[in-house]
């Protein structure tokens, strides 16, 4: 008999026992099943390298430590990895802010058509924080208004050419696109794409200027729109015609017509944004 109970005793303990911690998991399981599982996002630290401004010790260190604390996504190739540098890396300040920035540019020269212009512009503030990432193919700090800081004018082009500009400034540590010429697709200004018509030149000239005597500038894009087709008046578009007895083919050196444009934005000092002046997309419509 007591052999029986030094037998059978263990095995009841250690069965209960079993019960009893998988109970527990049950328990767990039910609550971690209940229970709100909040996932905080991952927050880019800060770029390490800007304490060494003005200058860049290590490039490659550098680059990679700025498409790691970004996120920055680019293809790589042998091209891009004997070509990339960094292009541009200064202290700047941008209307509505008094605060310094940095401001870098991130060149790998090589991509895919969809990746054009190859490169990134971004802006961070003193402590390395990420304020705005851009990939123009040209930028520029444009003074609006006298004796206030420069505006931050960014010239997006896609890899077939076709493209329109965009014009920051710092709103509540953020930059805010105030020329709403960019919020209509159909308004163009930069426009390299050979296929009815391209500008002339292909960005269109800025010109800051007060257009409505306001007493405050205003901002427009000038240039001429280069028809490089034929087009009859109810809209056909054609590659040739045949004038006196010869066949005439149009192209962007020998343009079918040339037609001056201008795109007025009046600043409006309530909105604080560059809005059109008329409706250009049904006033140059016939062009498209």
């Amino acid at each position: 008999m007591k052999w029986f109970l030094s037998v059978i005793l263990p095995l009841l303990v250690l069965n209960c026992t079993q019960k009893q911690e998988a109970k527990k998991e049950e328990i767990v399981q039910i609550q971690y099943t209940n229970k709100e599982v909040v996932v905080k996002p991952k927050v880019p630290p800060p770029f390490e390298y800007l304490k060494d401004y003005p200058a860049i010790k290590d490039s490659s260190r550098f680059i990679l430590n700025l498409r790691q604390a970004f996120d920055l996504h680019i293809h790589e190739s042998p091209s891009q990895q004997e070509s990339e540098k960094i292009t541009v890396f200064r202290k700047v300040k941008i209307n509505g802010s008094n605060q310094d920035y940095y401001f870098i540019e991130y060149d790998w020269k090589a991509g895919s058509t969809s990746q054009y212009p190859w490169k990134y512009q971004l802006l961070l503030t003193k402590d390395g924080k990420l304020v705005k990432t851009l990939a123009a193919e040209r930028y520029e700090f444009v003074s609006v208004f006298p004796k206030e800081n420069p505006f931050l004018l960014a010239t997006i082009v896609t890899g077939h050419g076709n493209g329109g500009h965009e014009l920051y400034k710092v709103t509540a540590d953020s930059l805010e696109n105030v020329y709403e010429g960019y919020y209509d697709t159909n308004l163009r200004t930069y426009d390299a794409h050979e296929d009815n018509k391209i500008y002339e030149p292909y960005e269109l000239s800025l010109k800051i200027k007060d257009y409505n005597n306001d007493g405050v500038n205003d901002i427009a894009f000038k240039g001429k729109s280069v028809l490089t087709r034929g087009r009859t008046p109810d809209g056909i578009w054609y590659d040739f015609t045949t004038i006196n007895g010869k066949q005439v083919n149009y192209s962007a050196d020998h343009p079918f017509q040339k037609i001056p444009v201008e795109y007025i934005f009046l600043y409006d000092q309530k909105a604080k944004h560059f809005k059109a002046k008329e409706d250009y997309a049904e006033k140059y419509k016939i062009f498209e």
